[in-house]
């Protein structure tokens, strides 16, 4: 049996430490807030109430992904909820949302809402996806995307969070750990120093208020919800605090709730290295496509190679104006994510990703791939 590579392994690892610090990051989600029935109902009957300006979801001339929903057939719209449900009466921020409204009337079960996980993943592009996805049921169904509060199309929070900047792991070794430490401090402070108000209120419980509110103003008794990682565990906060509100609730890739915290990866290392390990079986029997290695032993010493070489200097990415540059604070959570789905099109699209980087791991041009285009 083979066995994954130390390099691979220490980059798999440094990637579950970032999505543990990820899902417990307290700027997103307040994970030691105990789900348990809300009673904060008074004064919120507006907010309920409230009519939603439906129409097209195009923000700009250069807003394909409006576009794209528009074309599909998707509406949007903002719905107003208190930044305080303490305070109802105080401050207002909003919610982005989107719907697909049910083709199948005659059999419409109702609305279901989205969350793709994170937390801070936005949904409102996902509703199309989510019907194909869906099948023969899909059509029957008001499929809701939405982005929770501050992030995406909702109420903004800015933390001067550099452009281009996406989720970042520790690095390999203690040098990139302490780099990490000082960025993500110094974007804490600036989230601190322009919005120490609001911080309070970017919880999880506040999210599945937002939820709740959302399925009152679609005029929903009770609502569906299809949550992927992180948003596991916002639907069981929500159906804990709303219960009775909820009817079909899908939850894929659950997270016990008892274990959201850090480290909540700690213990999946062995199941990340052997989804490693058999989609290097898989592309070794597609060498002559991705030229990665003829066996699951020199697929695996390609991204070792891969490891090692961003370790020592910046990957290269395209050419001109266009290109970038990736560090050993992102390839982890490339592999990371990579792995994450076994299905033929994702299994193409990674090997796709580790052919451009094995190129530029050896100095060669590369061109970008479509999974780092933004």
């Amino acid at each position: 049996m083979t066995t994954v590579s130390p390099a691979a392994r220490r980059a798999l690892a440094v990637g579950l430490t970032l999505a543990a610090c990820l899902t417990s990051c307290p700027v997103l989600a307040t994970a030691a807030e105990t789900p348990a029935q809300d009673s904060s109902g008074a004064g919120l009957d507006r907010y309920y109430r409230q009519h939603l300006g439906w129409g097209s979801c195009i923000k700009g001339p250069d807003d394909t992904t409006g576009r794209d929903l528009d074309q599909a057939g998707v509406q949007c719209a903002d719905v107003t909820v208190p930044l305080d449900y303490a305070a109802p009466r105080g401050r207002t921020i909003t919610v982005a949302i989107s719907r697909l409204k049910a083709t199948d009337t005659r059999h419409r079960i109702g609305a279901i809402l989205l969350n793709n996980g994170g937390p801070g993943g936005p949904a409102l592009q996902s509703p199309p996806q989510a019907r194909a996805s869906m099948k023969e049921v899909g059509a029957r169904y008001d499929i809701v995307g939405f982005d929770p509060r501050f992030i995406g199309r909702s109420t903004a929070l800015d933390c001067g969070l550099p452009v281009g900047m996406t989720w970042l792991s520790a690095g390999t070794g203690r040098a990139g750990f302490d780099r990490q430490v000082a960025l993500q401090k110094s974007l804490a402070d600036k989230c601190r120093a322009t919005d120490a108000a609001v911080l309070p209120h970017v919880t999880t419980r506040n999210t599945a208020r937002d939820m709740d509110v959302i399925r009152g103003t679609l005029g929903e008794r009770k609502i569906s919800f299809l949550g992927y990682s992180y948003g596991t565990y916002l639907g069981t906060v929500y159906t804990q605090m709303f219960p009775g509100r909820h009817d079909r609730m899908v939850l894929d890739g659950a997270i016990n709730p008892s274990d959201y915290r850090p480290r909540l990866l700690k213990g999946t290392e062995r199941e990340n290295e052997k989804a490693l390990s058999d989609w290097a079986a898989w592309a070794a029997e597609h060498h002559d496509t991705y030229g990665l290695g003829r066996s699951r032993a020199e697929v695996l010493a390609a991204v070792d190679r891969i490891v090692a070489a961003a370790t020592r200097a910046p990957l290269t990415i395209g050419a001109g104006a266009d290109a970038f540059r990736i560090d050993d604070s992102q390839v982890p959570l490339l592999l990371f994510s990579g792995i994450a789905d076994d299905t033929a099109p994702a299994r193409a699209s990674f090997g796709e990703l580790l052919s451009v980087l094995a190129k530029a791991a050896e100095g060669r041009p590369t061109t970008v791939p479509p999974m780092l285009v933004p």
